[in-house]
């Protein structure tokens, strides 16, 4: 179809969307916004607060585990809350998290406020593909799907440059010249906060009627001969949420220590990226229509292994950034295609157990190798564990291509992001 035809298709079906829907997005865009900010800030304030690398890495850490620990209660409360209910709570979560871990840089209230984030975050993340799928028709629910994932990353871009720039602006406003560079931080982040929480007052401006379901089996069993696919499923959101643990919390700090970078140049590296990974996964489907989505996302994923371990050890910033692009473009851009495979490769009743387990396995790869990033980058510098992660990601990807090469993609295709929808490839 032509970009122009495609453009008008979905000017067409976003006519369609439905009220609860489109005051979903609303709070969407906010909450990633603020989110975004937090993203380029929140490590950079913590160094410039005094706390080492490993006690920053176990903070980040704990908003992982926030988000494993509280995926179970989420889906449990999904159905006795609704869909709705638990979508405003998830919001207003998240934001008190970065509220509360801004009070005082004590460090039990920084780690438990960073979990209540990450609990926050898994209410939204459980609750949003079905409640759009209940409130959309066949004829819009893929295009509402595609702008729940869009709009993500262009509200990831504005808190991105925001994050980057406010400090600087801030101080240089009245009364606010003396204002130290933590400070800055810590008035920005809260800011970002306010955004995210703002979020929730938008979504709650309608009413809902829904079914709420009491019983029933939390996930599906899986049937024995199912498990054979399974396995290299849950093997594969092990890998990649404990590789990207190692690393990805921490590429602001490793701009901001290797090269001294400001906080808006990070942002601004930052906001590039996610503009490329939109733009580059507008170009996945006609790559897989060529040589299949098995074969695309893998060898995307493969050779973005170079520029991560180039970023290791390289000195010069023109490069690194360079690397850092082109990594992060192939990488994260490669996932729908994956994602899209891994719902095909399952009947439609086991989808949803297995995007739960997908989303616990990975957020505890992601916990428990974050705790030990701190320190092993306290210890050897960035070279060992991005070359860490480059093999734990190569082990994932191999592993995966051999266990389904041969296998047959088609059959009935699922709605992909009712049940991935927001996952990206190595970012929470």
């Amino acid at each position: 179809m032509p970009i122009r035809g495609a453009w008008r298709d979905f000017g067409e079906a976003a006519s369609h969307f439905s009220l609860p829907a489109r005051r979903l997005l609303e709070g969407e865009a906010l909450l990633w916004t603020g989110a975004g900010v937090a993203q380029v800030l929140f490590n950079l304030y913590l160094a410039q607060s005094g706390f080492p690398t490993a006690v920053i890495g176990r903070a980040v850490s704990m908003m992982g585990l926030g988000v494993a620990l509280g995926t179970i209660p989420a889906s449990v409360l999904a159905g006795r809350w609704g869909r709705r209910p638990l979508i405003l709570s998830g919001i207003v979560i998240d934001g008190l998290g970065q509220l509360l871990r801004l009070l005082t840089v004590w460090t039990p209230l920084v780690y438990g406020s960073s979990m209540l984030m990450g609990m926050g975050q898994s209410m939204l993340g459980v609750a949003a593909a079905p409640f759009m799928t209940e409130h959309s028709t066949p004829r819009e629910r893929t295009h509402l799907f595609t702008a729940f994932f869009a709009l993500a990353l262009v509200a990831g871009v504005v808190g991105s440059l925001l994050g980057g720039w406010l400090p600087r602006a801030l101080t240089a406003l009245p009364g606010l010249h003396a204002l130290g560079l933590a400070p800055s931080y810590r008035l920005t982040l809260a800011i970002g906060a306010l955004i995210s929480l703002t979020g929730a007052l938008v979504f709650s401006r309608f009413r809902d009627e829904e079914v709420r379901h009491t019983s029933g089996p939390l996930f599906e069993p899986i049937p024995p001969p199912l498990r054979r696919v399974f396995r290299p499923v849950a093997v594969n959101a092990l890998l990649i949420g404990a590789g990207a643990g190692l690393v990805i919390p921490f590429m602001n700090l490793y701009f901001a220590q290797r090269f001294h970078c400001s906080s808006a140049q990070i942002g601004s590296f930052y906001s590039v990226a996610q503009v490329l990974t939109a733009a580059a996964a507008m170009l996945g489907p006609a790559l897989a229509r060529r040589f299949g989505k098995l074969r695309t996302s893998v060898v995307a994923q493969l050779a973005s292994l170079p520029f991560l371990v180039t970023l290791g050890v390289e000195n010069r910033l023109s490069v690194a950034v360079a690397a850092f692009l082109a990594r992060a473009t192939l990488m994260q851009a490669s996932t729908p295609l994956l994602n899209t495979f891994i719902m095909e490769a399952l009947p439609a009743k086991l989808r949803a157990t297995a995007t739960g387990m997908i989303n616990l396995l990975w957020n505890v790869g992601w916990a428990v190798s974050a705790t030990l990033a701190g320190a092993a980058i306290e210890r050897w510098g960035y070279g060992p564990t991005f070359a860490t992660t480059a093999t734990l990601y190569a082990s994932a990807a191999l592993y995966f291509y051999l266990s389904f090469r041969g296998s047959h993609e088609g059959g009935e295709a699922p709605r992909l992001t009712q049940e991935v929808s927001g996952q990206r490839a190595d970012v929470p």
